[in-house]
């Protein structure tokens, strides 16, 4: 362009364009998280008096596993039983969890405490 001429219509259509472009509009995810009941365990009582009857929960709730599973015990305010949560199921020696996975379910099963456990699939709770 020379000096003294006006822009022409092809470079006043690029400059109007730059102005008018509306920036992309970010996008936030919705989420709905639920608990769901895989199924029932057949119990007398469900209100937990003492740690030998959640311990007979357990071995029959943990019957033929061959890794550790780490489970809750989830209770309502009266210790009755919620629902039994596997929460990790690791190898022969070990099983791991975050804490984050340990409350997730208790906080989705609305509960007032937990008992946490896990089992020895070799029957020796001791190292040799």
């Amino acid at each position: 362009m020379k000096y003294g001429q006006t822009a022409t219509s092809e470079q006043m259509t690029l400059v109007a364009e730059e102005h008018t472009t509306q920036r992309k509009r970010a996008s936030i995810s919705i989420y709905r998280v639920t608990l769901v009941r895989e199924g029932k365990m057949p119990w007398g009582e469900t209100r937990m008096r003492n740690s030998a009857m959640v311990s007979a929960i357990l071995h029959q709730y943990l019957e033929g596993t061959d890794r550790e599973n780490l489970c809750a015990v989830l209770l309502n305010q009266k210790n009755e039983i919620v629902g039994v949560s596997t929460i990790s199921i690791g190898s022969l020696t070990a099983s791991v969890a975050h804490p984050r996975e340990i409350f997730k379910v208790a906080i989705l099963a609305n509960c007032a405490s937990i008992i946490i456990a896990h089992n020895h699939p070799s029957g020796a709770p001791r190292s040799a």
